[in-house]
């Protein structure tokens, strides 16, 4: 260009972007996961051969407590972890320095009144380091809750939409105790609930009815939980007071079985199963004891691939991370007798603020044709 503005010669000879600059920079901007994906297949992920994986100066890594660094200690279940912060380390500076030894009783004190939450609800097993993602959504819910009893607030309103939703019984109790903790802290709980075991342990209760959509809209009740049992038009007070259950449906025999041998992932270890097909099935267990695990993760990959599936990456997929692999186990009879796998998951069903039912349903496309 400066060429053709001195009327000179041009020549083309110019600087290109080299192809290590170009990956790395995309992957660090880019907005798009298409690009990121095309990008992602000329990086490869692996363990820092100095750190071994760590992620930490050798100078942080050097500092100890009972032993082990603070990488070693992230490794840890928590239930290890309280069981090391009860005997904190004697040494022979802190002997000499009696200021230090007050520091790290006042920084174990905390930590321990913060595992002892975690641990009343349920989640001892969890290891320090463990990312997020992996968790089930029982455990997540209860690790939120963990950070509210631990926030010392009081005079806060808690609003909870459903917190017991995909609960093990055994892991309700543990929900109850944090929300009564919450409570006694001075705190006001409005929970929107339909377990029976959490409604039994409001002080007030609010049932809006009698029925859904246009029949509804109505507060029946507003007051102690004895007084909705003199509420006839309730459907809640039928099942709190007259004990009512559906009457178990007739079951029919299994067409065949899917068997599964060694199954190893997550939390399961070499595991066999048998699951009947032609049936509707249900698998159920406490919270992060590894039905995700089982059905949402290696049922589905299995059968998926054995059909010829190819699974989607999620725009939100970080390509880079290492993803929980399959250690072992196959399926070795039945999948003659699947045609068709169809996985409804707990992931949001529009990716617009535009999609609604109509769209998401196919509704739109017979408007559209009329």
């Amino acid at each position: 260009r400066r060429a053709l503005k001195r009327k000179e010669e041009p020549s083309y000879q110019g600087t290109f972007t080299g192809a290590r600059k170009y990956v790395l920079q995309t992957y660090a901007t880019t907005q798009s996961a298409m690009m990121k994906r095309r990008v992602a297949q000329f990086l490869s992920s692996s363990d820092c051969p100095v750190c071994r994986g760590k992620r930490l100066k050798p100078e942080a890594l050097s500092v100890k407590f009972a032993g082990l660094d603070i990488s070693e200690l992230s490794r840890l279940p928590l239930k290890r972890l309280d069981e090391l912060a009860r005997r904190p380390p004697a040494s022979k500076v802190l002997d000499a320095h009696p200021e230090k030894a007050l520091v790290i009783e006042r920084i174990v004190d905390d930590l321990r009144a913060r595992l002892a939450v975690l641990l009343d609800l349920g989640l001892g097993y969890l290891t320090l380091e463990r990312s997020t993602p992996t968790l089930s959504p029982g455990e997540l819910q209860r690790l939120r809750l963990a950070t509210q009893v631990r926030s010392n607030l009081f005079g806060v309103v808690y609003v909870l939409d459903e917190p017991s939703a995909g609960l093990h019984p055994a892991d309700t109790e543990a929900l109850l105790r944090a929300l009564q903790r919450l409570k006694a802290a001075g705190n006001s709980l409005f929970v929107v609930e339909h377990e029976l075991d959490v409604v039994r342990q409001a002080d007030w209760v609010v049932d809006v009815g009698p029925e859904a959509g246009e029949k509804g809209g109505r507060i029946l009740y507003s007051g102690p939980l004895p007084g909705l049992a003199d509420v006839t038009a309730s459907q809640t007070r039928r099942f709190l007071f007259e004990g009512k259950s559906d009457a178990v449906r007739n079951r029919r025999p299994p067409t065949g079985w899917l068997k599964l041998r060694g199954v190893t992932r997550n939390n399961l270890d070499r595991l066999d199963v048998n699951f009947p097909l032609g049936v509707f099935t249900c698998v159920t267990g406490i919270s992060g004891s590894g039905k995700s695990s089982l059905v949402s993760q290696f049922l589905v990959e299995t059968v998926g691939s054995e059909l010829g599936h190819r699974r989607e990456a999620d725009a939100d997929d970080d390509v880079l991370e290492v993803a929980v692999e399959t250690l072992g186990g196959k399926i070795v009879d039945g999948l003659e007798q699947v045609k068709r796998l169809v996985v409804a998951d707990q992931k949001p069903i529009g990716r617009t603020p535009r999609s609604n039912l109509a769209t998401y349903t196919g509704l739109l496309n017979h408007v559209r044709r009329l």
